[in-house]
């Protein structure tokens, strides 16, 4: 008798170890109490996710060429190339240049492109880079200038100079326009 006293015992105790586990079990599964669920649940403490820099597009517009020297006593024909970050945002055609009177200040021709879109992301510079070129009888003449273009600033009068100390300066005037993007 002895033997099944121990033998029930020990059945007895695996039995009510597995009823606990399977109420574990259905516990962790269940829905909380009604007053449980009344107080709201704490989240966890997590560290802000970081936004993504708002681009922005700056349009920019060639609003005139002031012709400093174009290079010679008469006019001269020189056209230009207009970069933005390694890329080309338009040209200017072959056009006649006066460095005297009225005619000193060249606005962009209708059929000339002088618009470019460009996108930057705060802080961010892009260099904008004029090349310009007048061929000669003889020679050709380069001409180069650059500034830095800002999302939140404009952009400062570009100053283009013959290379080589050859003659021909202009000064290149844009207007920018800001817009942010989503």
């Amino acid at each position: 008798m002895p033997a099944i006293s121990v033998a029930l015992l020990a059945f007895l105790v695996g039995l009510t170890t597995l009823v606990n586990n399977v109420r574990d079990w259905l516990s962790d599964d269940a829905p909380a109490p009604a007053a449980a669920a009344a107080k709201p649940a704490a989240l966890p403490a997590t560290a802000p996710v970081p936004q993504a820099p708002r681009k922005t597009a700056v349009l920019l517009t060639l609003k005139q060429i002031e012709v400093i020297d174009d290079g010679t006593n008469g006019s001269t024909a020189w056209s230009f190339e207009i970069e933005g970050g390694g890329e080309e945002l338009f040209a200017l055609a072959a056009r006649d240049y006066v460095d005297t009177g009225a005619d000193a200040i060249a606005l962009p021709r209708t059929s000339d492109p002088s618009i470019a879109r460009v996108v930057l992301v705060p802080g961010q510079e892009m260099t904008i880079k004029i090349t310009g070129r007048a061929s000669g009888l003889i020679s050709s003449t380069v001409a180069r200038g650059s500034a830095k273009l800002r999302a939140d600033g404009g952009l400062a009068p570009i100053r283009v100079l013959a290379e080589g100390g050859k003659a021909g300066e202009f000064v290149f005037h844009f207007a920018t326009v800001a817009t942010p993007q989503d």
